[in-house]
């Protein structure tokens, strides 16, 4: 796929203003033309097909990302040095204050640090600051760009049907996204109730619940349980950086066990103390003393 080769209607996507739809509008130009999305979605040359005349990278910026318009132009900067996964998402979130008509509209110039690239929906999003759903609507965009759901689909079946946090490393790599981008997409799209936890030295990061999960109590700056596989794993782990799944005490984890029956961990060791911890839970169902088909449901992940 040369960058000549791609050709984006633009008056298709002018139809349409909810972010995520944008991106999906661009998956199906890019499958009529080519029969399939690519798995590492070609940035660069889209940011051509869409009209962004140059992109640039820079040497000790305070931002991560920069979009500039003027006379109808556009061109996008972005900070030298960050992996390729963080990079890639950094660019499709500036592609996406340039799609999105409302950005447009706003203002000429956007300057996004790190901070703006993690921002998420939630709370009561039409009150917060104008900014900062700016922000969060160019990281959907750019988290659905990057992953198109029909390959998702795909490649996580292909890894089988239960969980695992080597999955996340494998599904990143092949997407070309940071592993962050991928936990969250993981999490969200499992049939099983979980949750990532990312930690640094002990300490929490990041919560990625599944919406639903059991309440952790847990947030950025909190420290990882004293008694939790991650803290123990990581000590005293040689060559494989990834655990098995362990059952584990609901306690650990939960500040109410509520209705679960069993909570699982693992946890993948990372470089310069991160780690990414993939919590698990059973819930007991409610059983019909008539029906004998759920007798043996409850913490069936090991046999007995």
């Amino acid at each position: 796929m040369s960058a000549d080769s791609i050709e984006i209607d633009m008056m298709e996507l002018a139809d349409v203003g909810q972010p995520t739809k944008i991106a999906h509008e661009i998956h199906r130009q890019l499958r009529a033309r080519f029969g399939s999305v690519p798995r590492r979605m070609p940035l660069s040359q889209l940011a051509s097909a869409v009209g962004i005349e140059g992109i640039a990278l820079f040497d000790g910026t305070s931002f991560e990302g920069t979009l500039v318009l003027q006379d109808g132009r556009a061109a996008i900067g972005i900070r030298k040095g960050m992996r390729s996964g963080r990079h890639n998402f950094t660019l499709a979130h500036e592609i996406g204050h340039f799609l999105i008509p409302t950005h447009r509209l706003q203002r000429q110039r956007f300057l996004c640090e790190t901070v703006d690239m993690r921002r998420v929906r939630g709370g009561n999003f039409s009150e917060r600051p104008e900014q900062e759903r700016i922000e969060v609507e160019a990281n959907e965009f750019a988290a659905a760009l990057v992953v198109p759901m029909p390959e998702y689909g795909m490649e996580r079946k292909a890894l089988g049907s239960a969980c695992d946090i080597a999955h996340v490393r494998q599904l990143a790599e092949t997407f070309d996204v940071s592993q962050e981008v991928m936990a969250k997409i993981y999490v969200l799209n499992t049939d099983e109730k979980a949750a990532i936890i990312t930690s640094k030295g002990g300490v929490v990061q990041r919560v990625i619940p599944q919406p639903g999960f059991p309440f952790l109590g847990l947030k950025k700056g909190a420290l990882i349980p004293n008694a939790a596989v991650t803290r123990s794993f990581g000590l005293t782990t040689a060559n494989d950086p990834i655990s098995e799944l362990r059952e584990v005490a609901s306690d650990i984890w939960l500040e109410r066990s509520g209705n679960v029956s069993a909570i699982y961990e693992q946890v993948f060791v990372q470089e310069e103390g991160w780690a990414m911890t993939l919590l698990l839970v059973d819930e007991q169902e409610d059983d019909d003393e008539a029906d004998d088909r759920n007798w043996n449901r409850r913490s069936s992940r090991y046999p007995a």
